[in-house]
């Protein structure tokens, strides 16, 4: 009943939303982001050993949806709260508004059913309803590059999930449709290994990871400052989910080491290609959307590097740097309004003019780094400490390396910006009001929080995904 209920609110609220009174929508959005916000952590907590069921086996709620339903709660309610007070600032009418509200609801939708679909043929058709939601959130205006950059998206990713189409009629012609019977059977090692690739290239494509990540920068670029937040916290996440789904059952059918290699060469490539690219940009937006294909590559570099630590380390990763990004992205808002340009080198001075909003991005940067006491450090501590322990220390060296290419672009980037000179005229000379700053005041308490507590039922959830590798239990 749950599971359903999970499905319909956010279609409901997307309905509702066009009848809400124009000088309400800040008020009503609220609620119904806090009612799917409520519901969420509800099922959440219904998580056990087994599985819960809907729909005749189709859907389901095991504890690896759990950790992306706890992104899909905490970043996605905080990224919708600001929605509408950063397209006001754009002076966006009213109905446009609404509109934008409707599609955050409809892929809000699709990326809980990607997380609660058992049937992987529902789970591909969810992930593909993602880009045909989201996209419409980019392309918000008719500005050639907005356009451009939309229509990309789209060929892009379509072109890429036609790969993962291909992996899920393979497995089902191999050996079933649901995801529960498929983690325990064993699949023909040759075809399994084709899956595998597939689903790698497919869900890769629309996960970000090198080479096939092309339309990400664009994306995240030309969207509105909630958009690439959306884009980034969760659409990637849950892309990467389904590609977990296939890690699982390609490591119980053939053994971890195929699926572990695979994935570290997809993890260097990704982190040293989007590295190099990071260095060399000055929009913070761009910068911000090449630092989504890094972290993208330390997932698949977590995964390749396998063990319980491993996968536990590459899961916890998806939950900080949701909450990471979203945070760095929702503070470009904030600059948005402040210079009204996504040029770093003009927008010096951040520290005077908007301090907390220069704290926000001193903690996004922190944690997207690996400072210890934020969230993303736990993570690759854990990938890390896997690579010295099971003594691969070449790996560990080439990950060091890569991080350390991370901490000197974004702090070069981050001090120009904010105690650099200022070389623009400033369009709004203060800081947000309270209520404006209170997505990124939850979303830099969560970032510290996830780096220093240890919340248990996340990691029981970590715990129960991480034994659905018979190697791992």
């Amino acid at each position: 009943m749950i599971i359903c209920l999970l499905l319909i609110l956010p279609l409901i609220f997307a309905a509702l939303i066009y009848f809400v009174p124009d000088n309400k929508i800040k008020v009503v959005n609220l609620v119904f982001a806090l009612i799917i916000c409520a519901v969420i952590f509800k099922a959440i907590s219904l998580i056990g050993y087994s599985p819960l069921f809907a729909l005749n086996k189709m859907l389901f709620l095991d504890s690896l949806g759990g950790i992306y339903l706890t992104i899909i709660g905490i970043t996605g309610t905080l990224v919708t709260l600001y929605f509408p007070t950063y397209l006001g600032w754009r002076d966006e009418s009213p109905k446009k508004i609404k509109k934008m509200l409707v599609l955050a609801y409809i892929t809000t939708f699709a990326m809980i059913l990607s997380a609660v679909a058992n049937d992987i043929a529902i789970m591909w058709a969810a992930v593909e309803a993602t880009t045909l939601s989201s996209v419409f959130m980019v392309v918000y205006n008719k500005k050639k590059q907005i356009v451009e950059a939309g229509y990309k998206y789209v060929m892009v990713c379509s072109l890429g999930l036609a790969f993962a189409m291909l992996a899920t009629i393979l497995l089902y012609s191999s050996g079933g449709i649901l995801f529960t019977d498929l983690i325990d059977k064993k699949i023909d090692p040759l075809t399994m290994k084709v899956i595998f690739i597939l689903a790698l290239v497919g869900f890769g494509t629309k996960a970000g990871l090198v080479p096939t990540h092309t339309w990400l920068p664009d994306a995240h670029a030309q969207g509105p400052s909630p958009t690439s937040a959306v884009l980034s916290g969760i659409v990637l996440k849950v892309a990467m989910l389904a590609l977990i789904r296939y890690y699982f059952i390609a490591a119980n059918s053939v053994g971890m080491e195929f699926v572990m290699d695979t994935m570290l060469v997809s993890g260097v490539i990704t982190l040293y290609v989007a590295g190099y690219f990071l260095v060399t940009q000055h929009d913070v937006k761009r910068m911000l959307a090449y630092h989504s294909v890094v972290h993208m590559g330390v997932i698949a570099f977590a995964l390749g590097v396998g063990g319980k630590i491993g996968v536990a380390a590459a899961l916890f990763h998806c939950l900080a740097h949701s909450l990471t990004k979203a945070l760095a992205f929702l503070t470009t808002g904030n600059t948005w309004r402040i210079y009204q340009t996504n040029n770093m080198h003009k927008m010096g001075g951040l520290a005077y003019t908007a301090p907390l909003t220069c704290v926000f991005f001193g903690i996004s940067i922190c944690s997207l780094v690996g400072v210890p006491a934020f969230a993303i450090f736990v993570s690759e501590f854990m990938t890390f400490t896997q690579a010295i322990l099971t003594e691969r220390y070449v790996v560990a060296i080439i990950f060091a390396i890569a991080l350390a290419v991370i901490f000197i672009a974004d702090f070069s980037h981050f001090f120009l910006a904010s105690f650099g000179k200022n070389q623009s005229e400033l369009k709004y000379d203060k800081e947000m009001s309270l209520f404006e700053n209170l997505p990124l005041i939850f979303l830099g308490f969560f970032v510290i929080a996830f780096g220093l507590w240890k919340f248990e039922f996340f990691w029981n959830l970590l715990d129960l995904s991480v034994n659905l590798i018979k190697d791992l239990r």
